[in-house]
């Protein structure tokens, strides 16, 4: 797993702001957002476009900088969407502008800062890997011209060295990057490369030492020497500086490696600001400052557990309840996304409801964007779990109303979600009768039975199962509570639905509902065991059965009808 970590993947960045343009980022998974942002601004920066805001979006969702590629679901090839931010102004007050949006921009302009300082680190790292090539190339003559010098032999290993260290050398270039084989990895060979230089270094000063004990006394008065010594001595003084600037660039560039793009940018991306400023930029008459203080929010309540108790401290609640009424669907869908982050906390849940948050949850169900329905699903969900005063708070405001609406209305994923809001409520002995009594909620319950997908049908046939084992006598009480359950295995579409699940999926728990669910109701409409079809799919149920219970559940069923 740590290997795999460590893996680089290319995602693709399309944006309508660049018609016919598609940028291609090499990345890891275990990247934050802001990261592969930083990547995308390095770009932007080389086609004079530095200063361009945007959003990342991937299946319809907006990423947040402070999450990882992972916690996405996207992997290699993937296609991310660059949305830009809007460039135009509402503002209406340009004192109150003037006031709210100095955080901002005092955030754009610590960005532009970081980004130019990442592009001026790049520039180093690319005129010092030039500046030691250059270094080696002068060793490596002076490495030859060192075979007709005193000590002539010194010449074998300094040209190995010399040829060794150009090959250990990174080719890189702030545009392109690292190429043939050279990549962020060599840091430890360039390490390698300064200590032997230095070490080389030292050597040739040792080497002039014993050329002055032996050969030269007066070293320093060339007339007393040789024209051998003299000359020995000029080169190896010069190869003492070229070595040293070996060692000195090895050693820059080697901690230069430390750096990677997005050092510098993410920490100003994922940074908390000041909630003073966002509460002063969500109350501004700035559609667009509404909309950046949300997406803060968002970002602020996403990122760790004391941000969240902060934001909520300070108010943020009431302020994001206004922002997720706010008609604008960007501010909305951020500030559901930090509502629905801030309700993970158990202690922050009964402060939200006693400021009626919940109404502004279920306002948020009848949403035309898809997102702001899943998050205040998600938001909703978290707050009946295990807590039944919440659930009549729901039903109380008329929540099942706008649940079955998203039963009807909305995608997989959403109705997924309230399957187990309704999973969560059939475990109530109150509410679970006074539910079945309505008729919508009974519609979206035959909806999402007759659905095609697996994971929907489960959660709410454990429901129907908790109805009819609980509360049977419900099902004497009220006839549409049994034409609730007769629907299953009365109504073509449900029945087909339900007996390609039980034949073809392999399911032994979902099997095992459908067996529960009809000898219960056997065990209250006994006419049903002189029907054909459906003794017929009790049958199927027994022939295709995987798990005991159901079997044994179906063959009590067949055995009734026998006797």
């Amino acid at each position: 797993n740590e290997y795999k970590s460590y893996l680089r993947m290319l995602l693709y960045i399309s944006s309508p702001a660049f018609i016919g343009r598609t940028f291609v980022i090499s990345c890891k998974k275990t990247d934050t957002i802001a990261r592969l942002k930083a990547n995308i601004y390095h770009i932007l920066y080389e086609m004079g476009r530095g200063t361009h805001q945007f959003r990342l979006r991937f299946k319809n969702q907006y990423l947040k900088d402070v999450s990882t590629i992972e916690e996405y679901g996207i992997y290699d090839s993937h296609v991310i969407k660059m949305i830009p931010l809007s460039k135009k102004s509402y503002t209406e007050d340009p004192l109150q502008a003037s006031t709210t949006s100095l955080n901002t921009r005092s955030t754009e302009d610590t960005l532009q800062k970081m980004l130019r300082k990442e592009v001026d680190t790049l520039k180093l790292r690319e005129r010092l890997c030039v500046d030691m090539q250059v270094c080696i190339w002068v060793l490596f003559v002076f490495g030859v011209i060192t075979f007709v010098s005193k000590y002539w032999w010194t010449a074998f290993y300094k040209c190995v060295f010399a040829g060794a260290a150009l090959y250990v050398c990174p080719k890189y270039t702030r545009l392109s990057g690292f190429y043939l084989r050279m990549n962020e990895s060599n840091d430890k060979r360039i390490l390698s490369l300064a200590i032997m230089s230095g070490l080389l270094c030292v050597g040739n000063i040792l080497t002039l030492y014993f050329l002055h004990e032996k050969e030269c006394q007066y070293i320093l008065n060339p007339f007393k020497c040789s024209q051998v010594v003299n000359f020995s001595v000029s080169v190896y003084f010069v190869e003492i500086f070229v070595f040293a600037g070996v060692a000195v660039f090895a050693t820059i560039l080697w901690r230069n490696f430390v750096f990677s793009i997005g050092n510098y940018i993410e920490p100003v991306l994922v940074e908390v600001k000041d909630i003073k400023y966002i509460f002063l930029s969500a109350k501004s008459a700035s559609i667009k400052e509404r909309r950046t203080a949300a997406l803060d929010l968002a970002n602020m309540a996403a990122s760790s557990d004391d941000n969240k108790y902060a934001l909520v401290t300070a108010g943020g609640l009431q302020i994001l309840i206004d922002l997720a009424l706010e008609e604008d669907l960007g501010i909305r869908g951020y500030a559901v996304e930090a509502i629905s982050e801030l309700l993970t906390i158990k202690a922050i849940q009964n402060q939200f409801i006693d400021i009626g948050g919940i109404y502004t949850l279920l306002l948020s169900l009848r949403s035309e964007d898809e997102h702001i329905t899943k998050e205040s699903i998600l938001a909703l969900h978290q707050l009946i779990q295990d807590n039944e005063e919440t659930m009549h708070k729901i039903v109380g405001e008329n929540g099942m109303d706008d649940l079955c609406y998203v039963v009807m209305s909305s995608g997989t994923e959403s109705i997924r979600l309230v399957a187990g809001i309704f999973l969560d409520i059939s475990f109530s002995d109150v509410l679970r009768c006074e539910l079945l009594r309505q008729k919508k909620y009974l519609t979206a319950f035959k909806k999402m039975i007759s659905m095609n997908d697996a994971t929907v049908q489960q959660l709410i046939l454990q429901a129907l199962e908790m109805v009819t084992i609980n509360e049977p006598h419900m099902l004497t009480i009220h006839p549409e509570l049994i034409e609730t359950v007769t629907d299953v295995v009365e109504h073509p579409q449900l029945k087909e639905a339900l007996l390609t699940m039980v034949n073809y999926a392999s399911d032994g728990i979902l099997q095992c509902i459908c067996a529960k669910i009809l000898y219960q109701t056997v065990l209250n409409r006994r006419e049903y065991l002189e029907d054909t079809d459906f003794v017929g799919f009790v049958t199927s149920i027994q022939l295709h059965a995987v798990d005991q219970e159901a079997w044994m559940l179906s063959d009590k069923i067949l055995m009734m009808r026998d006797n």
